[in-house]
């Protein structure tokens, strides 16, 4: 026992040192609750198990609130648990990427909401001498009774209502080759095709489409008083209409008349949708939707990860150099993406590192992956990558820890360059045909012969005119040459001679 105190300190000395340090953060998470994205009757806006939404897609209150209480989570983990963001917004910090969708601009915004909550008074203030500076070049009375007193109030010397912190959300849109580039994008046709053709020869799918039919068919065409082709499109419809009005505590009355319970069809749709992602979208062999989702993002991660690390190396991590305008060594970077995006990356990181299909999750509402890379918080010198990890978390299971070193040895080996993707989209060939291709638009080719004739007549008026002007300039020049010469001889006559 006496031994026993010493070595238990020993221990606890040791734990206390080896505290992980982080270094850097990576969070992608799915927007919130949303409404259906199809509507079945688009006359009355009711969807494919006839409830009825304001706007197909959009996030809704429960969607914003669910990304509000995940940004909570993160400050928590984040700010308050090791201060390792500041308290209050600070740009050169975070970078955060949604893609061009309503759903994941508002569900980043509500989510930063609660990273960076209003009521902490957090935001930027106003001194009493600044208020005449705060004026646009417009019109306007304060004293307008238009204008309520909540609103004056809750400015006071705040610079928006209720101390609110605004941050910068950068947009990607399918051009870019970052997020969403498989179901909008300009790879397009060739991700129809993998998708058609996994769609047809995976068994599993084929399966889970008869369970539906052997299940629900029956039911589904006394709800719809006709008979549906229940194939793979339209199951997909009908569990996104259910799953949309789950979370909304929707009363499903027109569903109830199925006969339907409703927790067994959660269940299948649940069953569904990860089959969808993981086996359909995601299972063709090469991977290859997850790598042109993925590859790009994953060398962002890779390269500010790196800026980090050598901060760290250095010494600097909290002690660099900031200047405007420039973002390159965030402490944080957070991306707004779908069920398509995260679905990717995750498949992406399965292939690079050599784990099965067991290891997908499939991201409901508001789910998080986040790669949280860390060190061991001591006074080393001479570190390596083998001294710093990459944490991956699904939610807040932690799924896996590898060295740095070994992640990015790993991740490089199945990231495609932008010649991959090129080539395997063909957009090198499309920049080819459009060189080429004539205009389609025979009001267009019309119009270039008029231009192009036009164009010909101003080059020939403006050679004239320079040629007339030319003429001009030389025939001036000749008559001024010999008015010279004619004053030379008349003052040679007026001059006596030197030498008289």
């Amino acid at each position: 026992m006496v031994l026993f105190l010493p070595i238990l300190l020993i221990i606890l000395f040791l734990k206390i040192e080896s505290k992980d340090k982080l270094i850097f953060v990576m969070t992608h998470f799915r927007h919130g609750a949303r409404a259906p994205q199809i509507y079945y009757n688009k006359t009355d806006g009711s969807d494919y198990i006839k409830e009825k939404w304001d706007n197909p897609g959009e996030l809704t209150g429960i969607g914003q609130r669910m990304h509000f209480y995940l940004g909570l989570r993160n400050r928590l983990r984040y700010i308050e648990d090791n201060q390792f963001l500041s308290k209050q917004f600070n740009p050169h910090e975070l970078l955060i990427y949604s893609s061009c969708l309503n759903r994941t601009i508002v569900s980043v915004s509500s989510q930063l909401q609660g990273l960076y909550p209003p009521h902490i008074n957090i935001g930027e203030n106003i001194k009493s001498e600044q208020e005449e500076c705060t004026k646009p070049p417009v019109k306007l009375n304060l004293n307008d009774e238009r204008i309520s007193e909540d609103i004056k109030n809750s400015l006071k010397s705040n610079a928006l209502p209720n101390s609110m912190t605004i941050a910068p959300i950068r947009m990607i849109n399918s051009n870019e080759k970052k997020i969403r580039l498989y179901d909008t994008g300009p790879c397009k046709i060739k991700a129809e095709e993998i998708m058609k053709n996994n769609s047809l020869n995976l068994q599993s799918l084929k399966d889970i489409v008869k369970e539906f039919k052997d299940k629900y068919g029956e039911k589904f065409d006394n709800f719809y008083k006709k008979k549906e082709n229940y194939d793979v499109a339209f199951i997909e419809n009908v569990c996104d209409a259910f799953l949309s009005a789950y979370p909304e505590k929707k009363e499903m009355k027109e569903f109830k008349t199925t006969g339907i319970e409703k927790e067994e069809f959660k269940h299948f749709c649940d069953n569904f949708q990860i089959l969808d992602f993981r086996d359909w979208v995601l299972g063709d062999k090469n991977h290859s939707i997850a790598h042109l989702e993925s590859s790009n993002l994953m060398k962002e991660f890779i390269h500010y990860m790196k800026e980090r690390i050598e901060l760290d190396k250095k010494g600097e991590i909290d002690n660099f150099e900031k200047k405007y305008d420039d973002y390159s060594k965030p402490k944080m970077m957070m991306i707004s993406g779908h069920d398509t995006t995260v679905s990717c990356f995750e498949i992406f990181l399965m292939e690079a590192l050599g784990y099965n299909s067991d290891f997908y999750r499939y991201p409901d509402f508001a789910a998080q992956i986040a790669f949280e890379v860390t060190t061991k918080e001591d006074n080393k010198t001479g570190k390596t990558d083998k001294d710093y990890y990459v944490n991956y978390y699904f939610n807040d299971d932690l799924l896996f820890s590898i060295t740095v070193e070994d992640f990015i040895t790993k991740i490089n080996k199945h990231i495609w360059s932008e010649q991959n993707i090129n080539e395997f989209c063909g957009f090198e060939e499309e920049k080819d045909k459009q060189k080429d291709k004539p205009d389609d638009n025979p009001n267009n080719n019309e119009k270039y012969n008029e231009n192009n004739t036009l164009m010909k007549i101003a080059l020939i008026v403006f050679i004239s005119l320079t040629g007339i002007f030319l003429i001009i300039i030389i025939i001036l020049s000749i008559q001024l040459i010999r008015n010279k010469k004619s004053e030379s001889r008349i003052y040679n006559s007026l001059v006596p001679d030197p030498d008289v």
